[in-house]
């Protein structure tokens, strides 16, 4: 990881690029989910909150093509700006917004997010080597969460001293502005020639796309990644108020957002040390199960303990974590540099259709059940289901050690 770091200064510019952006998206993230919680009490709101984090993506499609035939580089540093600027209206001040303007600064950020994402997807692979993605998005992953605990203490200490929340934007201002700083620093591996240029229409290009998404275990696995996107989604409209009950202060819900970055760090940790071991269906399958244990266990042991159950939850998120990790470096190595953004965008747009849904029937059980343990009860119970239904996935069991994929159309 080192000599990555060290000898390839594009990926040394994109990875701290990725580590400020990443907070900074996550510090937005946290802190519009707060203060909607904290202005309306009320999981509806927060409920449409995540559909407005969701909804810009569900049409993230239409924009493959046009990151597959545009400059990479160009357009992350454009949409980090959109985002820096977004932030910085948040400072002028925040709680002079009302509900809907709030959930428009929302979409804005997120419509940056829908372009930037797979844009990144597609530039890693080239600049580093195929054999070095797992290490590399690994590298990504740890270096966001080791940055991100430091800025989640500081915004923890900060709010429990009674701070405004303009505080946290102007955090989330600097650090998008630093990541700004590397995206500009970073380079475009190879020029696109003109002759190289897709020549099809938007159609026939997206058509393309669908090709691969439908294609082999790829096709088993996205529909396994949008139902544990509906679960998932569920359960984080509701982590709010759950937070609150469980802790009994508002501070509770940063308390459980930032263990979950630690996770983020257990889970390239896991990546990495099993990564070159076992087959990626039995990572997948064995993940899901072990997730769905793991949750139903953190419910019952916060109810006794709210400080062992922040343990429970660190490993919990570190798994899921892990997952995400082997799914982006599988379509980085399965797919043809020329069709990942396309292809990213369909499957952004497919799994931001289940978070858009996810979060709108959070929010309605989370109004309607007595109880809001029972929302995150049901995501455990779903993960086994879903562990059990990729066993029997003869697509998903064929899936071979990362090292051991063959890209499509190779074979």
């Amino acid at each position: 990881m080192l000599n990555l770091f060290k000898e390839n200064r594009n990926f040394r510019n994109f990875l701290l690029y990725q580590g400020f952006k990443g907070i900074g998206s996550g510090i937005f993230a946290i802190f519009m989910m707060w203060v909607v919680h904290s202005q309306y009490q009320n999981p509806f709101y927060t409920g449409v909150a995540g559909f407005m984090f969701a909804a810009p993506n569900v049409v993230g499609f239409i924009a493959g093509p046009y990151v597959d035939r545009h400059n990479k580089v160009w357009l992350i540093r454009a949409m980090c700006l959109v985002q820096l600027l977004v932030v910085g209206l948040l400072l002028v001040n925040t709680y002079a917004f009302g509900a809907w303007v709030l959930f428009l600064v929302i979409l804005v950020f997120q419509i940056a997010n829908m372009i930037s994402i797979p844009a990144e997807t597609a530039y890693l692979p080239t600049i580093v080597d195929s054999g070095d993605l797992i290490k590399a998005n690994a590298s990504i992953r740890i270096s966001a969460t080791i940055t991100g605990l430091v800025i989640g203490v500081f915004l923890y200490l900060s709010m429990a001293r009674g701070t405004e929340f303009s505080i946290a934007y102007a955090v989330n201002a600097a650090v998008l502005f630093l990541g700004l700083v590397f995206a500009v620093l970073m380079k475009s591996a190879v020029a696109q020639k003109p002759e190289e240029k897709d020549t099809r229409n938007y159609l026939a290009e997206l058509k393309a796309g669908l090709v691969y998404v439908r294609s082999d275990a790829l096709a088993h696995l996205v529909l396994v990644f949008i139902f544990s996107g509906i679960l998932g989604h569920m359960a984080h409209v509701n982590l709010p108020m759950f937070a609150e009950i469980h802790s009994g202060e508002a501070s509770g819900y940063i308390i459980l957002s930032v263990i979950g970055l630690l996770g983020g760090l257990i889970g390239s940790y896991i990546a990495r040390a099993i990564g070159a071991k076992y087959e990626l269906s039995k990572i997948f399958t064995a993940g899901f199960l072990l997730m769905g244990i793991i949750r139903i266990i953190f419910i019952y042991v916060i109810q006794d303990s709210f400080t062992r159950s922040i343990w429970i939850l660190a490993l919990y998120v570190g798994l899921g974590a892990a997952i995400g990790i082997f799914f982006q470096s599988l379509q980085q190595k399965l797919l043809p540099e020329k069709i990942i953004g396309r292809v990213s965008t369909i499957l952004t747009s497919l799994f931001s259709v289940a978070a858009a849904l996810g979060s709108l029937l959070g929010g309605v059980m989370g109004s309607l059940l007595p109880n809001v343990d029972t929302v995150f009860i049901i995501q455990g119970v779903s993960y086994i289901v879903i562990s059990l239904f990729m066993f029997l996935s003869v697509r998903i069991r064929k899936l071979p050690k990362i090292s051991e994929v063959v890209p499509m159309g190779t074979e």
